[in-house]
């Protein structure tokens, strides 16, 4: 009997500790994307469709940083525009706020839906669910 309880202690020992081990915990996921976003350096457009055509060339010349604390810059020809960017990860989405208007800085102010992400490549879709068209937006690092 004295064996018996000690062969169940030790089982359950290595369960609890294996069980400890296993850690499914997705609070790293937000800061893998700001990772991504801050640690690429200089992303440019590469592709840009807005409802019914494609405007990528729109973004001709504009390179475009995601650093740390949340500043959005987007540049060309020396000039820099200084919006805001966060990421949502409950939603996964990346939102963007250029502080500008008019095009075609204007365009990437929204709410985008994270739909592919890697080290050199981040792809993003409108989150609306209106029948005005689908946007997408493709950075990639230079």
């Amino acid at each position: 009997m004295k064996t018996w309880m000690l062969k169940m202690l030790g089982v359950c020992l290595f369960i609890s500790a294996f069980t400890m081990a296993c850690n499914n915990d997705d609070d790293n996921a937000p800061s893998s994307t700001d990772d991504t976003l801050t640690n690429g350096g200089t992303w440019k457009v590469t592709y840009y469709f807005d409802k019914d055509k494609e405007e990528t060339s729109d973004f001709s010349g504009y390179t475009f940083a995601f650093e740390t604390g949340g500043v959005f810059k987007a540049t060309k020809n020396g000039a820099t525009t200084i919006g805001t960017w966060q990421v949502d990860a409950s939603s996964n989405k990346l939102i963007i706020s250029t502080g500008v208007g008019t095009k075609p800085l204007g365009d990437l102010t929204d709410d985008w839906i994270l739909t592919e992400k890697s080290s050199k490549v981040i792809k993003l879709r409108d989150d609306r669910n209106d029948n005005n068209g689908d946007e997408f937006l493709t950075f990639e690092v230079i």
